[in-house]
């Protein structure tokens, strides 16, 4: 996907941090400040998991609940990524905010039988219907592709 021509019109802006540039507090100036000045309808960060060294868990937590918190007021919806390793619970974003979004959704890697699967499941979707399957996908070069039949995860019955 070309984001270029996105980016010259000027409805696309990205800033890119490393976590360990700034303190805590001087991210979340800088992401409140960007907002400000861009005005955006959807704000992207990737990964919250990159700030767990920069504080406390508790530290953490209260910037991510203050950056939730004025967005919303803002009436612009943010997407995050939170990164799990390998067989840790994927539901725990590692600064206890799930109770503060309204969606949650879950990637996955799955290996089985030497192949990998991709797959998507909704944790948590407030206020609106949605499945409570497990749905495979691809990437392909005419985007995401959804298998026609939800898989299962293992261990459970059809």
């Amino acid at each position: 996907m070309d984001l270029g021509p996105h980016v010259r019109k000027g409805i696309l802006r990205f800033h890119a941090s490393r976590p360990t540039a700034h303190g805590l507090e001087l991210h979340l100036t800088t992401i409140h400040k960007l907002v400000n000045e861009f005005r955006p309808r959807i704000v992207v960060v990737d990964s919250i998991t990159s700030l767990m060294g920069m504080g406390s868990a508790a530290e953490v937590a209260s910037m991510m609940v203050r950056l939730i918190d004025f967005l919303k007021m803002e009436g612009i919806t943010l997407y995050m990524t939170s990164l799990s390793e390998a067989g840790h619970e994927a539901e725990i974003s590692g600064v206890n905010i799930s109770s503060l979004v309204d969606s949650w959704l879950l990637l996955r890697n799955v290996e089985t039988g030497g192949e990998r699967l991709r797959t998507l499941s909704i944790a948590k979707s407030r206020g609106m219907a949605h499945s409570s399957q497990t749905h495979e996908f691809t990437f392909t070069s005419n985007g995401v592709r959804f298998a026609a039949q939800p898989s299962r995860p293992a261990g459970s019955k059809r």
